[in-house]
């Protein structure tokens, strides 16, 4: 070996004085437990003998490669990389590890990262195989791993943006403060407005000096409580730079180890409203009350609020479950039946019992009837919506109109005029036609819709519309 091979390789200073000994069964001790798979070609390129040092390859039937030339056991598009790897070995110099398809008896390949070393100066060499599949699995677990992290850093920063835009546009004036010491760290606009100053001012700064000296042991005693009892705490304190009065509530809360305490505050008359302020609570109760299921979402159908009977139908512990999320995991066929109650929201501003299906959480579905409006000019542009259960409604056994009362009669007078068979497909296309009919008008006429609730290709509705008669044929579909 020259010394420009022997520099290329790194190995042990010492061989004669460890490996001088060695005998044969030691020898392929060693060689099978160094790999996976490891293979002994001769100078012909014939696979002479093998050891297996993974047990996940002893049902593979490896052994029926012994006496096959290598090219017939690697793969075609690997055979270079084989060929290469018996050259470089044969010339004593190092062998990069190269990935190599192997063919196995039942048809499939595997892939090995293999390296090889001379074994004789008769051309003999080792191929040493290290599985590559337990590394793909083992790298997939790390690509899933980082997916599903990315996902929950994403589902978490959502929902953070969400609480911080509500605190920002909450009216009620809030502060959070550390628990330990008493400081302010967060601020709302509506706390700045109320104290008449910016919110940055009110960052770091000790909630008790916002108060007068006189309010300070009622305050201390308010968030004490707050922080021992965990349930919120009212007290009525003077403000230090004005003579006004306030109502403060403070709520305890714990973060990363942390404890927090949450402080709301307002006068007299935001804690004793108007009548009409009050006229709008009764309302609100009422509605919380109601026995239909009743739900308020924006205008692209993120549920805003919802009353107990809603949490019922969907089966959902809380509203607090609901909210942010959208109707239309709950309501209708995905991606169809709450698209079509949007989109006849925005063209004509409310609907009347829109036949439908509300799907709970664990697996109960039931029957309903939607009543919705769109509120676009409230303040906050939102959308109220009634959802009825049909096995609630006493008009059930009604179902059936004139045109269904006409069908049945039509066939009972076509019985005896034809044979069974004929008698069949006619009520069959009887019924296609009014399944179709009832389709585009609950559609509006909109023909992509009515395929899709039908469970149709538009040509497929275009061929048979064309069939009854029911509408002119687009071009070029016909």
């Amino acid at each position: 070996m020259d010394a420009s091979a022997q520099k290329s390789m790194h190995r042990f200073r010492s061989p004669e004085t460890w490996f001088l000994t060695m005998d044969a069964q030691s020898a392929s001790a060693l060689f099978a437990a160094s790999s996976d798979v490891s293979l002994v070609v001769d100078r012909n390129g014939v696979v002479q003998d093998i050891a297996l040092g993974n047990e996940d390859f002893y049902p593979l039937d490896l052994e029926t490669w012994v006496g096959s030339p290598l090219e017939e056991v690697v793969a075609v598009d690997s055979q270079s990389k084989a060929v290469s790897l018996l050259q470089e070995a044969r010339a004593d110099t190092r062998t990069r590890w190269r990935e190599v398809n192997l063919r196995i008896p039942s048809g499939a390949s595997i892939p090995l990262n293999f390296t090889a070393v001379r074994l004789s100066d008769d051309g003999d060499v080792v191929l040493f195989g290290r599985d590559l599949a337990t590394v793909a699995r083992l790298q997939q677990r790390v690509i899933d791993i980082q997916r599903e992290m990315e996902a929950d850093y994403a589902r978490l920063r959502n929902a953070e943006s969400r609480y911080r835009l509500l605190f920002q546009l909450a009216r009620e004036p809030v502060l959070v403060v550390d628990a330990s010491n008493g400081r302010i760290i967060e601020a709302n606009p509506a706390a700045a407005k109320f104290l008449g100053t910016n919110p940055t001012r009110l960052i770091d700064k000790p909630l008790k000096d916002l108060f007068a000296h006189t309010s300070g042991g009622d305050l201390g005693n308010a968030l004490t409580a707050a922080r021992t009892l965990g349930r919120p705490q009212d007290v009525t304190l003077r403000l230090a730079d004005r003579a006004d009065q306030v109502q403060l509530s403070a709520s305890q809360y714990r973060q990363d180890f942390s404890q927090y305490l949450l402080v709301r505050f307002g006068t007299d008359a935001d804690r004793n409203p108007s009548p009409a302020a009050r006229q709008g609570t009764f309302s609100i109760e009422v509605l919380k009350k109601f026995p239909d299921a009743f739900v308020v979402t924006d205008p692209n159908g993120c549920v805003l609020d919802a009353n107990t009977a809603f949490m019922d139908l969907v089966q959902l512990p809380s509203v607090e479950a609901a909210r942010g999320e959208s109707l239309d995991q709950w309501l209708g066929r995905p991606g169809v039946d709450f698209g079509l109650i949007l989109s006849n929201l925005r063209d004509h501003g409310s609907i009347r019992e829109f036949a439908t299906l509300l799907r709970g959480e664990l697996g109960a579905s039931e029957d309903v009837d939607v009543t919705a409006v769109a509120v676009p000019d409230a303040e906050t542009p939102c959308i109220g919506i009634v959802i009825r259960p049909v096995r609630r409604r006493g008009t059930l056994p009604m179902v059936r109109d004139a045109g269904l009362n006409s069908t049945v009669e039509n066939l009972t007078h076509l019985v005896g005029t034809m044979p069974l068979k004929d008698l069949v497909r006619e009520t069959t296309d009887m019924i296609e036609q009014m399944c179709i009919e009832a389709a585009l008008k609950l559609t509006d006429d909109n023909r992509a819709s009515a395929a899709q609730i039908l469970g149709l290709s538009r040509q497929s509705l275009y061929a048979k519309l064309h069939r009854f008669g029911l509408k002119d044929m687009p071009p070029g579909l016909d």
